[in-house]
Order: structure tokens, then C-alpha cells, then sequence
């Protein structure tokens, strides 16, 4: 019961926040679960991807922001990112012991989080955007989508700093390529892992848990109601709140 709320609660809030529906998931399966990080890291992919399509369904009801020619290097950077940071992460977890791994990820977690936090808060106001081709959103995608197939992760935050720098976007059109990156790049970590593992899913128990939470806050976070209840301090709480969970998983790991 425990994974359906946290997973409900960390899709609800991830979304209407714009911080991503697993950017608080992921830190906090570390913390409580006893699962291995491979394990968790099937489960925050597929949370991500079910808050992700649903996501989709109703972003498709809208006139498309982005042109469909970068859609489609969007689309094709980050599926291939996620090929590649999933071969990347079994590669890594099998290298390394479990509190190191821990520690590594949480720490790049941690990185990841902080840094657009640290550019939206302070660094926008000296770092001008620099309105470069939007051909450059495919490297975005291949870079993003690797590292949030890495960690298991949309990566949301990252997407929305690195296009309002590169791009000068505006909020609709860097939460449109935020989505468009999160959806294939956990497909095409998807991919890989259902490969990897012989088309079976572990923990498939509590996948049965995680998926319903995903599904539930995803809908409710859809609801125009509820987004008008969500106030900018709900996303900074939640932004620190991920931010902290994080750093407690890093001293856990050092202690061990």
C-alpha cells in the first residue's frame, strides 16, 4: 500500500508542479524500500512512463507547441538516449556493490535536481538565453534522455533549463519538450530492460502497486481543478523535499 501512495502522491505533485512525476519517487524508493537499485529502477521507469502517457493523452487535446520536425528529433534523440543510459546503468550496477551505486546515483540525482533549481532561482538573471537553433534539440534529447534513463527518472528539470537557456522557450513549449523527452526516453529504456531481462519484469507484485499510483496521480494532476489548488510553494517543498531525501540516501551509503 505504501508504493501506490507514494507513487500517487509523487505523480500528483511531480506534475503539477513541472518537476516530473518521478523526481521525488526515485529518492524516496532508495530510502524506504529494501529493493536493489536495479529493482527500483524498473519501477520508477514504468511509474514514470504510465504518469508520462497520460500526460500525453491530454497534452494531445492542445494545439502542439513545437514544430513536428523538432517533435521528431526530440522523439528519436531521446529514445536513443534511453537505449543507451539503461545499457549504461546495467553496465554500472554490475560493476559496483550497492551502497556505492547508491551513492553515486543519488549524488548525480542530487546534481541533476539542483542545478535547474540553482538557474531558475539566481543564475537566469546573469545567464542570458542564448536562442540557438532548435537542431540542437536532438543532442539535448540524446543527452537528457541518457541520463534520465540512467537514473530512472524524466529528468524533467534538466529539459526546462537546458531549453529556456539554449532555446529562450517559453514555459508551454519547454513543458512540451520536457514530456516529449521523459515518454521516449523510458520507452527506449523500457525496451532494453524488457530485452536485458528476457521480456520478464521483476517485483511484478509491486509493480502491481506502483503502476495505480502512477495512473491515479497523473489523473488527478490532469483535473483543471486541482491544478488551480496548486500553489508555486507546493513545487519548491516538493523540490526540497526530493532534494533531501536524496542527501539522507548519500550519508546512508557513506555510512555503510
Amino acid at each position: 500500500m505504501i508504493y501506490l501512495l507514494l507513487s500517487a502522491v509523487s505523480a500528483f505533485f511531480g506534475l503539477t508542479s513541472g518537476l516530473g512525476p518521478t523526481t521525488l519517487l526515485r529518492p524516496l524508493l532508495d530510502a524506504v524500500s529494501p529493493l536493489p537499485p536495479t529493482s527500483v529502477a524498473t519501477l520508477c521507469t514504468m511509474a514514470t512512463l504510465c504518469a508520462a502517457l497520460v500526460a500525453a493523452f491530454f497534452a494531445l487535446s492542445q494545439p502542439l507547441p513545437l514544430h513536428p520536425d523538432e517533435l521528431i528529433l526530440l522523439a528519436v534523440g531521446a529514445v536513443l538516449g534511453g537505449l543507451l543510459g539503461d545499457l549504461a546503468s546495467a553496465r554500472f550496477m554490475s560493476m559496483l556493490p550497492r551502497s556505492t551505486a547508491m551513492l553515486m546515483q543519488n549524488a548525480l540525482l542530487f546534481t541533476l535536481i539542483a542545478l535547474p533549481a540553482i538557474y531558475f532561482h539566481s543564475l537566469s538573471r546573469t545567464l542570458l538565453p542564448i536562442g540557438t537553433s532548435r537542431l540542437l534539440s536532438f543532442p539535448v534529447a540524446l543527452s537528457v534522455g541518457m541520463l534520465g534513463s540512467f537514473l530512472a527518472f524524466g529528468a524533467e528539470p534538466v529539459t526546462l533549463m537546458l531549453y529556456f537557456f539554449l532555446f529562450d522557450a517559453d514555459n508551454e513549449e519547454s513543458g512540451f519538450a520536457a514530456l516529449t523527452i521523459t515518454l521516449f526516453s523510458m520507452t527506449g529504456k523500457l525496451i532494453a530492460l524488457l530485452i536485458r531481462q528476457r521480456m520478464i519484469l521483476p517485483d511484478t507484485g509491486i509493480l502491481l502497486w506502483i503502476l495505480p499510483g502512477a495512473l491515479i496521480g497523473a489523473l488527478l494532476a490532469m483535473l483543471p481543478g486541482f491544478q488551480r489548488m496548486i500553489s508555486g510553494k507546493v513545487g519548491q517543498i516538493l523540490l526540497r523535499l526530493s532534494l533531501f531525501t536524496s542527501l539522507l540516501n548519500i550519508a546512508a551509503a557513506m555510512a555503510h
